[in-house]
């Protein structure tokens, strides 16, 4: 019941809500604009899958928990859920197994899988990938490069 009187983690359950959102409905709207893919599909998809993310983060999210899981643990994860939830949400709409779009699903669940990977990749690079120059002082006062720099 901590979980959801906290703030910390409503916004942080909000943010990954809406980032599963996202990677779900990209791939609806791609077939929504050169296939038959009703564009409610797409949204019904971003919505379920919204609903999802946040139902998984009752399980825990390790940035509100204080857990520091390896990078690679922590995109498995995440890749896995998100291929998950958007399978599921791929579901909307059948009543039986054999009503479902398999390869439709299938591709969408793929694609958002890959999206989120992408979008974990993106958010862990530098933002400035040029390493800095180290300057060192001169007995003069004057600054120089360090020469014994890795850079």
């Amino acid at each position: 019941m901590t979980k959801l009187t906290n703030i910390a983690w409503w916004k942080a359950a909000a943010l990954r809500g809406l980032y599963t959102a996202v990677a779900i409905a990209l791939p609806y709207v791609g077939g929504a604009l050169i296939a038959d893919i009703a564009w409610l599909t797409a949204a019904s998809a971003a919505v379920l899958g919204f609903l999802a993310s946040i139902a998984t983060s009752l399980a825990g999210l390790p940035e509100t928990e204080g857990v520091d899981l390896p990078w690679w643990l922590a995109a498995v994860e995440r890749v896995v859920k998100t291929f998950a939830q958007a399978l599921a949400a791929g579901f909307l709409g059948a009543t039986l197994l054999t009503d479902v779009a398999w390869s439709t699903v299938i591709q969408a669940a793929a694609i958002a899988a890959l999206t989120s990977l992408l979008r974990l990749i993106l958010a862990t690079l530098p933002n400035d990938p040029t390493p800095p120059i180290e300057m060192v002082q001169t007995i003069e006062g004057t600054w120089t490069v360090d020469p014994d720099s890795n850079h």
